[in-house]
């Protein structure tokens, strides 16, 4: 999946589109606006075998560990069946003015499965199916002073089918996010900085040339608990990111919360700054 692809794939999900009103931040729901910090957030810089030093209000990064990027592909012997996949790891820990840290081990898994069939040339195609699956899947785990009686699964996944010509096949896509330990689930629902109930003129070319701000709300019961820009509008784009924090939460989820939306800016900023994928 291409930065760009990548950044407006919940936008095509949600068949979603920008109404004339706008918002130059993502738009969140008034209980967290009324009871939230907000924070801008400082990227830091990037060194070799590290991920930036993300910091915001009373949390920043101590030190991290960034992996190899490994890829691998297989077909069989008459290259009717084909398989890609791509992984990436990437831990930290992050620190608040306390003496808590929360230790994050985070994954990033990219996969297609085709099935073209075999190839007898000219156009002509015998067998398969001709469809494409694509799977993002991206998994952190969360422990505070590396307490594992307590651990936190942040999980954000994407899949979308797709035809022989490369069109998605409209009503395959899926997207689920979430943050959970034991019976406790936390909902990662995708924000924008307008309006999503209106089609424009131009539809997804208005969406590439002009995307809105978009990121995360972190809702729990019907509670909102904190959130994050992830991508901001304008030039800054990947390059300017917010967060928002409940400041009644107790200390030490909101240490938690925060080192899972750090997780979600390393994840979107990765992928923001990912080559383009080749034209077929």
């Amino acid at each position: 999946m291409t930065a760009l692809r990548s950044a407006l794939t919940v936008v095509a999900l949600l068949a979603a589109f920008p109404a004339p009103a706008a918002s130059k931040n993502i738009i969140l729901s008034d209980s967290l606006l009324a009871n939230a910090d907000k924070w801008n957030v400082k990227q830091g810089a990037q060194w070799f075998g590290k991920i930036h030093k993300w910091s915001f209000g009373d949390y920043a990064m101590v030190t991290s560990k960034q992996g190899w990027t490994t890829t691998s592909t297989h077909t069989n012997f008459w290259k009717t069946k084909l398989a890609s996949r791509t992984r990436n790891k990437f831990s930290f820990v992050l620190s608040n003015k306390t003496n808590d840290s929360a230790f994050v081990d985070a994954a990033h898994e990219i996969s297609s499965q085709s099935n073209p069939g075999l190839s007898l040339g000219h156009g002509v195609t015998v067998g398969g199916t001709g469809e494409t699956v694509e799977a993002d899947r991206f998994v952190a785990f969360i422990q505070l002073n590396r307490d594992t009686t307590e651990e936190w699964m942040l999980s954000i996944a994407t899949s979308d089918l797709s035809d022989r010509n490369g069109d998605p096949i409209e009503g395959e896509a899926t997207h689920a996010a979430t943050l959970t330990s034991g019976e406790r689930r936390i909902v990662l629902n995708h924000v924008f900085s307008r309006k999503m109930d209106k089609r424009p003129t131009f539809g997804a070319l208005t969406l590439a040339l002009n995307p809105p701000a978009m990121g995360y709300e972190f809702v729990e019961e019907g509670r909102s608990l904190c959130a994050v820009e992830y991508y901001s509008t304008g030039l800054a784009q990947s390059f300017k990111n917010v967060v928002w924090m409940d400041r009644n939460l107790d200390p030490r989820m909101q240490l938690i919360l925060s080192a899972a939306m750090t997780a979600v800016m390393q994840l979107k900023f990765a992928e923001s700054q990912a080559p383009a994928e080749p034209e077929h």
